[in-house]
């Protein structure tokens, strides 16, 4: 019995070291592995599209013919496209200002779901924010589920650039048919599931001040960093 308890422990030690690295080993860092820019969208000027500055947002204003516009609302939304001519360096953008109720917008790739659900998955955009309204991040997973997240863009006098890891961002549900509103448990969704993403889009929960420089979300661009799932992968052929 003593003689088989000490195999068993050798035994045990031993395959404790194999898979332990070997000494010197370079250590797998998540940074290595930084998944692909996955979509970017720009829009199109839509004093070229339309001969005016400030149409209603359709799917022919998108720069990439790989994407789907979604918006979500009541059926008088009105989110805008808009280009300026002054200032020179305005660029082309949307804008909700004018949007008499609760909205989200979303792009979805035609042929891929997103994995978004590593650690340095994330966001980037080029925004203007006005008055007290937040942008944040939209998700809608591949079985139907809507998310809205905590990661909130405030005020800013000018344009700016900024980044988010979609990890560092806690999510709630958002309610697309109670008006684009989040949904009535309260609760925070524990480690949603983010390796199949449908759409990814943004909303800041209100509605526009009216017009003018009031308060409102404006949207230059936005990228999005995952790794492409496509859609037809294990279907029967």
């Amino acid at each position: 019995m003593v003689r088989s308890s000490i195999v068993t422990l050798v035994l045990t030690s031993l395959a404790a070291v194999a898979q332990q690295p070997a000494a010197g080993a370079p250590k797998d860092y998540a940074e290595d592995h930084r998944p692909p820019l996955f979509l970017r969208e720009s829009w199109k000027d839509p004093l070229i599209t339309d001969g005016k500055q400030e149409p209603g947002v359709r799917q022919d204003h998108l720069e990439s013919p790989d994407l789907e516009l979604n918006l979500y609302g009541p059926p008088n939304l009105d989110i805008r496209i808009v280009r300026h001519v002054a200032p020179k360096d305005d660029p082309t953008y949307i804008w909700s200002g004018s949007s008499p109720a609760n909205w989200a917008l979303t792009l979805r790739d035609k042929r891929n779901y997103v994995d978004l659900s590593g650690s340095v998955a994330k966001i980037r955009w080029r925004i203007k924010m006005a008055g007290f309204h937040l942008l944040r991040p939209v998700l809608k997973l591949a079985d139907g589920t809507f998310l809205i997240g905590d990661h909130a863009e405030g005020y800013t006098s000018d344009w700016i650039i900024t980044e988010f890891a979609l990890s560092d961002v806690r999510w709630r549900g958002l309610d697309i048919g109670r008006g684009v509103v989040e949904t009535i448990d309260g609760q925070w969704k524990k480690d949603p599931d983010l390796s199949r993403v449908d759409e990814v889009g943004f909303s800041d929960l209100m509605r526009g001040s009216g017009g003018g420089p009031g308060g409102g979300t404006r949207v230059d661009w936005i990228e999005v960093y995952g790794n492409p799932l496509p859609r037809d992968a294990g279907k029967p052929r």
